[in-house]
Formats: structure tokens, sequence, C-alpha cells
């Protein structure tokens, strides 16, 4: 980072802000003490308002000696919540709470850093980051012999450490390393939750950029649709979104919440774990409270679809009653003008698009005419042009178009279609082209760039012309 950048940040994050403010010390310690410690036992991370406020004005009390601060309890809340440090809304049941903020998470995890621990563990931290970096290493390469290698090499070290416990030989973690180890976890999962409220934040940013929207906006209800699925799917294809999915649909299998569950309380049933648990940080309740984090991450995103749904039903109501009022002053005119025929009448017309059908004006029924044919005999005729383009029709064997792919990708883990075309000239035209693209769209594993646009050119053998044609960047991919 630079100069430009830190300065930013410290001016303009709620985070820095927070911990500039003068009363800095009294709402980190207090929203601690309200949501990590006397709220800890709950499953909800929200607080009614007539609670907050009681306990803060009991707070306040107990520090009256040390400082004087003349708010009311209220109206500090009304301050943090102006300021980013609370967010305050109004449940099904009309009860407002409140609940935390990343900024105030991120505020708690550097005070709590700043906290000297008993001992800093290094063995399981270098440990951890020597098994992310392998993992990383394996799992990047696309060599399958690399890949083998490596499996073959976790096979024998799995073998002996089953052939060890067979001969009674068992290697267990000392006190020393079972404390490194859960400090690690416990970090971990701090971590993942204050993550949780970032991306929950975005949803928000993204629902409150839409009210907004459709409360200035002209535009027609296909256009908001399009532009609300576009954001959408800008925020769901970033990474940040896409870890969340891939966070979701894990930790909602069955097995995986029993395992879970399983080594869980074998963790805390370690003494050595007692000893050093801390006490504003179960970590017997992390599974309900990470179950908990995504639900409210995934309401806040379903959050949109339901305003979208309210603004199409708010504007199709005053489409709907327009169209009624219409009806009813068409109605009127009638009634008032009954000596006039209004099916004749050039007015009533609107852009040759309406036209009144009274049902009296309807003819009767008539049988169908039966058509009589001719029994005379039909000579066969000359034909005066030729049917040789009947016989010229080609078909693209996309079959052969991916074994093509599949060759030119033999020697190599990708290859752009420019570099294709160069080893495997197109024959049939832009039909041929695009069957290509189409492949690359349907695939997973090839990549499309919309906003990169390449230029191809394609010969027509027959007529001894060249044309060029306009593409997006397409990279196959092994």
């Amino acid at each position: 980072m630079d100069f430009l950048q830190i300065s930013s940040l410290l001016e303009n994050h709620t985070t820095a802000k927070l911990i500039r403010a003068t009363n800095a010390s009294l709402i980190i310690s207090f929203l601690f003490k309200a949501f990590k410690t006397t709220n800890i036992n709950l499953n909800a991370d929200t607080i009614q308002e007539k609670n907050l406020i009681e306990d803060l004005s009991d707070y306040l009390y107990q520090i009256e000696k040390e400082k004087t601060y003349s708010k009311s309890a209220k109206d500090y809340l009304t301050d943090w919540t102006n300021s980013g440090y609370l967010r305050k809304y109004i449940t099904q049941n009309d009860i407002y709470v409140y609940e935390l903020t990343p900024a105030i998470e991120n505020a708690f995890s550097w005070i709590t850093s700043l906290t000297e621990r008993k001992f800093v563990g290094q063995e399981s931290r270098l440990k951890n980051l020597f098994e992310s970096i392998k993992e990383l290493s394996i799992n990047s390469k696309t060599d399958y012999e690399s890949r083998i290698k490596a499996l073959e090499q976790e096979k024998t070290e799995l073998e002996e450490k089953i052939e060890n416990a067979k001969n009674g030989y068992l290697k267990t973690l000392d006190d020393r390393q079972i404390k490194e180890q859960y400090y690690l976890i416990e970090e971990t999962a701090r971590i993942l939750l204050s993550d949780f409220k970032q991306v929950e934040q975005s949803f928000r940013d993204m629902d409150r950029n839409f009210r907004q929207k459709v409360i200035t906006t002209t535009l027609k209800k296909g256009q908001i649709i399009d532009n609300f699925l576009e954001e959408e799917n800008n925020l769901l294809k970033t990474d940040q979104g896409r870890s969340f999915d891939a966070f979701w649909e894990f930790f909602l299998v069955q097995s995986k919440h029993s395992e879970f569950e399983s080594y869980l309380n074998d963790i805390i049933e370690l003494e050595a774990v007692k000893e050093v648990q801390s006490k504003d940080f179960p970590i017997q309740n992390i599974r309900n409270k990470l179950i908990e984090a995504g639900a409210k991450t995934k309401n806040a995103a379903n959050s949109l679809v339901e305003q979208l749904r309210k603004y199409l039903e708010h504007k199709s109501f005053f489409e709907n009653k327009r169209i009624h009022d219409n009806i009813q002053e068409i109605f009127k005119i009638i009634g008032q003008n009954t000596e006039l025929d209004f099916d004749k009448t050039p007015f009533i017309e609107l852009d040759k698009i309406i036209k009144i059908d009274l049902m009296l004006d309807k003819p009767l029924f008539e049988p169908p005419e039966k058509i009589k044919f001719s029994t005379a005999k039909i000579e066969e005729g000359i034909a005066t042009i030729s049917d040789n383009k009947l016989y010229e029709q080609f078909e693209i064997d996309v079959h052969q178009l991916k074994q093509n792919i599949k060759e030119a990708l033999k020697h190599r883990t990708q290859i752009s279609m420019t570099d294709f075309l160069k080893e495997y000239e197109i024959e049939k035209g832009v039909a041929e082209v695009l069957a290509y693209v189409n492949i690359a769209h349907k695939s997973k594993k090839h990549i499309v760039y919309s906003d990169e646009i390449e230029t191809i050119i394609v010969s027509n053998k027959k007529k001894q012309k060249t044309f060029s044609i306009k593409l997006p960047q397409i990279i196959f991919n092994r």
C-alpha cells in the first residue's frame, strides 16, 4: 500500500474512524460486552432496542465515576447507528433490533489481536502453512504424472501410519501442541464469522442501491429486470460470491454436519482445551453460529428478489388501474352517444390496434364448403430450372469439431481460437465458426471473454473470396 491508499483508508474507513473516535473505548467495550459476552449463549446475533438501551444505561452508570457522558443511551445508539457501527431494522413482529456491522467486527478482531496470550505457538501455524502450500501446489497442477506421484506418496505415508498403529505405536499430541492448534482453530472461526458480516454487507449494499434505482428510475419493467439480474449475476460471479456458495453447499451436507459435530465434541472434552478456551467465544456454538450467519447472508440475497417482486406488483397495479380508467371512460362515451354506430367510427380505433367486436355482430354458423377434385389424369411436367441446388446441402459434424479441439490440446493445456484456426482451417463457412463458438459456450472448461473482440479470416474456396468475422475471444482448455 502506498501513502495515498493508507491516507484514504484512515480518513474514510469506518473501522479507522471508530478507533479514532473520542468515545472509542466506550463504544468497543460496551458493544463487545453486549453482543459477545452477555449475548454469548443466545443463537441470535441481534438485541432488541429496549434491552440494548437498558444495558447501555446501566453501563454508563457503572463507568460514570471515571468519565462523564452527557447523552442518553438512546442518543448514543442513534449516533453509533448513523456512524455505521450498528445496524438497526424492524422485524416481522414490529420490534426494532440492533446488530453489529463489519466495521465493529474488524475493530473487535484488531483489539483482540493486541491482547497478549500466554504463549504464541509457531509449530501449528508452520504445519498449517506447509499443508496449505502443499495442497495448493499439488491440486493446481494439470500434469497427471505429478498428481499421481503425490497421491502415491500420501498413500505410502498413510499405510505407514496404519502399520505403526497396528504395532502399538500411536503418536499423539502433547498439551502444548493441543493448545497451539486450538488457538489456531479459534482464530480461524472468529475470522470466518467476521467474513460473513462482510459478505452480508455486500448483498445489503446491492439491495440499497437497487431500492434507490427503483424509486428514481423511469425505465420499463423489462429494463429494470435486466439491470437487476446483471448486477446480481456479477456479484455471484465474484470470488467472494463463489466462495460463499461453495461454503454453503459444503456445510449443508448432513454427513459433514455429523462429522463436524463429532470432532468438535472430542475437542471440547480435552483437558488442555478446557484450560485455554476463551470465555467470550465458546467453540461448542460455532456450528450454529456458522449456519445462522450463512442463513442471514442467504436471506439478504433473497430480499433482493422480494424487492423486485414488490416493484413489479406495484408497477402492474398502476398499469392495470390506468387501463381500468380508460375502459370506464370508453363506456361513458358509448353511454352518452347511443345514436352513433361506434363500429364504423374511426376515432374509436387506437393506432389500428383496438377494435370493438360485439358478440351479436358475429355471423351465424355456416357449414364448410366441400372441395371437389377433378378426375382428369395429370400429365408429368417438364422441369425448366436445375435442381442441383437441392443436392449441394452440407451439415456440420459437431463431433468432428470436438475431436479437432481435442487433437489440438493433446500436447498443450490451452489454445486460443485464432491459433486453433491456423491449424484447422474453416471449410464450411460461418456455420462452422458458429459451431465452434457454441461448443465453447456450452463447455465448462473453455473460456469466452465477451469484452475482448478478435477478428478471424474465413475463405470461400468456390468464389475465391475471403471474409472477416468478429468474435469474442475464445480459449479452449484441456
